[in-house]
């Protein structure tokens, strides 16, 4: 099963020197401790991609692709904290109910375009090497494109939820086996991601074991006092017949009237 139907990965390469950590920053360097991949030919995209993501992770950011037009053999690289998020309610810093929340995109204009020659080769064209609105970051962590999984630890970490094991077991597996910086987070949208595609799938095959919509007869009996000793609920009223309202059984019990 794909479990990457619509996403692009390009493997991230291993940190050279044990974990990501970021160097001190000079600050007399023009491009403030992260300076733009060197420019080249590579033999494919993937290539390219993987090239411009090892120096990004050793300068403490990330890059993915955007507005790529494969036919015409062009695509651009850009910052992953570049552009901005659309705000559809129409929010204000006031009327926001979450104050105080951090973005990740910043409007970041690093920009890079990745071109195919004739002979199939990819070179790497810088458009915009500084990067605005950020600083380095201080763990790989905090980009989600460095911490993408291939096909192949997508389909071991399905048997190992079929085996039952635990998030934390997968966790160490994929960080030791395929991506040191996979966090539990990761692990847990994993599990659900694949839960989601194989009922979809099942839906669609008309699979019989597929579990259907619960029924009241098969909810389970409430554990909380207060609930188990609610009385039980008061009867509908009849429907009117005719127009008129069906009499009630018994007095009523206002104080205003005697009937």
């Amino acid at each position: 099963m794909d479990y990457l139907q619509e996403e692009e990965y390009y493997p991230p390469p291993n940190p050279p020197n044990g974990p990501y950590q970021a160097d001190q920053i000079d600050q007399t360097d023009p491009f403030n401790g992260m300076p733009p991949p060197p420019e080249g030919s590579f033999a494919s995209l993937p290539d390219l991609m993987t090239a411009c993501q090892s120096h990004a992770r050793a300068h403490g950011y990330a890059c993915v692709t955007s507005s790529n037009n494969y036919k015409r053999g062009i695509a651009y690289v850009r910052c992953d904290r570049g552009g901005e998020y659309v705000n559809h309610w129409k929010l204000t810093p006031e009327t926001r109910v979450r104050k105080n929340r951090t973005r990740r995109l910043v409007g970041c204009n690093w920009k890079a375009r990745a071109k195919r020659t004739n002979d199939g080769t990819w070179v790497l064209t810088m458009m915009n090497p500084k990067h605005n609105g950020h600083e380095r970051s201080e763990s790989a962590t905090q980009h989600p494109s460095l911490r993408q999984l291939p096909r192949e630890a997508m389909e071991e970490a399905k048997e190992m939820f079929k085996d039952s094991r635990s998030p934390k077991d997968v966790l160490e597996v994929l960080q030791r086996r395929w991506n040191p910086d996979v966090t539990a987070q990761d692990v847990y949208n994993l599990k659900a991601k694949i839960a989601r595609l194989e009922g979809r799938q099942a839906a669609q095959n008309g699979d019989p074991s597929t579990p259907p919509m619960a029924r009241p007869e098969d909810m389970e009996t409430p554990t909380d006092p207060r609930l188990m000793d609610q009385p039980p609920p008061l009867p509908l009223p009849a429907p009117e017949q005719d127009g008129v309202a069906p009499r009630r059984a018994g007095k009523c019990q206002c104080t205003c009237c005697d009937h």
